[in-house]
């Protein structure tokens, strides 16, 4: 970590400003700044923003970046890179309406998902985010691309696009459908049984058989996006009974849920 040096480096940069007036910038003791430059403590996370809000240099720069021998560029880019993985105080529900000819989707890439449940504030976050037309998507709804990592959804791929249109309420999602949920937890494709009215939660079951379902509770949920579409480099293939297989299984996972749930309210 370079985060002594870069300190040290970005106060003397700062019109050779001192410890005691950084301390001061920052709500710290000059002790404290000392501390730091010479390596004989580390701040909290917090402080890290602090620094990195008020010398405008992104946390990463800071700690693995030797500023002293990089270029303006190398810096500008660790900062626009920061800026779609924090998203701090993002406000989920912004959408722009500007429909050409073919509908605008924006794409929550991997690297994002973190930062875009991270709050409800931040008005650019959404616009920052690539932007793609999809023309064979209906006209007059919401949609948004999301890119899933893992393999609990097969046989979709790893890095695969899945593209979903905005359900306004839970009520909405139908027991089997296969969704998007977004939650403080974090963003995951799966097939959606709605518990809300029985106990206040979504079943989440994935099409891989190892991963075993699990539920969220409704308060927790933040958005759900209907499945729409999904974009690969590899075609997805399944062998015919691999998928009766899958189904039994998956038919026997449900009851064997359902089962739990009644016998603890029996209790």
């Amino acid at each position: 970590m370079y985060l002594s040096k870069n300190l040290r480096h970005l106060r003397r940069k700062n019109n050779r400003q001192t410890q005691e007036e950084l301390a001061d910038a920052l709500g710290l003791t000059r002790s404290v700044i000392s501390s730091y430059e010479d390596g004989r403590a580390e701040p909290s996370v917090a402080t890290l923003i602090r620094m990195s809000e008020y010398f405008n240099v992104s946390i990463d720069s800071i700690t693995n970046l030797d500023l002293a021998n990089v270029d303006e560029k190398q810096v500008q880019h660790q900062k626009e890179i920061q800026k779609y993985t924090s998203a701090v105080n993002l406000k989920v529900n912004h959408v722009v309406i500007d429909r050409p000819k073919a509908e605008i989707v924006k794409l929550v890439p991997e690297r994002a998902a973190a930062g875009y449940t991270s709050g409800y504030g931040d008005n650019n976050y959404l616009e920052d985010l690539p932007s793609y037309q999809l023309p064979f998507l209906a006209k007059g709804k919401v949609y948004r691309a999301f890119e899933i990592t893992g393999d609990s959804m097969l046989p979709l791929k790893d890095k695969s696009i899945v593209i979903g249109e905005k359900m306004e309420t839970i009520e909405e999602v139908k027991d089997g459908q296969v969704c998007i949920v977004v939650s403080k937890d974090g963003i995951v494709l799966k097939k959606v049984y709605n518990k809300a009215n029985q106990r206040g939660t979504l079943l989440l079951k994935s099409a891989n058989i190892a991963y075993s379902p699990y539920e969220v509770s409704t308060t927790d949920v933040l958005e759900v996006w209907k499945f729409s579409a999904h974009i690969s480099k590899e075609f997805p293939e399944e062998v015919d009974d691999i998928l009766e297989l899958k189904n039994a299984f998956m038919r026997m996972e449900s009851e064997i849920q359902e089962m739990k749930v009644n016998q603890l309210k029996s209790k």
